[in-house]
């Protein structure tokens, strides 16, 4: 399975698209892939759209949100001590 960490930081804007992304990954890997959506911090509303979305999403998926900006390379480890995935991509969120 391939566990792909995307490192959020004001991103609300491009929520909607990058989910589409995701879901469109999930269906090219066959279904063997996760996501791991790290909130860096955010100052938006980038975690509660996530939160309120990722339930509905044909992907698994995790999401972490770290308590206060730590930068995206943080965000990133962070991302890959949680995956469960045996392969590890990195996206970036817009």
């Amino acid at each position: 399975m391939l566990t792909v960490v995307v490192p959020v930081y004001r991103n609300e804007g491009s929520i909607p698209d990058l989910l589409h992304a995701v879901a469109g990954q999930w269906r090219d890997a066959g279904g063997a892939l996760e996501a791991v959506f790290v909130v860096d911090g955010s100052p938006d509303r980038s975690y509660e759209l996530l939160r309120d979305a990722l339930p509905q999403q044909p992907f698994p998926s995790q999401l972490i949100l770290l308590a206060r900006n730590f930068g995206s390379f943080a965000a990133i480890r962070a991302g890959l001590a949680a995956g469960k995935g045996e392969t590890f991509a990195v996206m970036a969120a817009d």
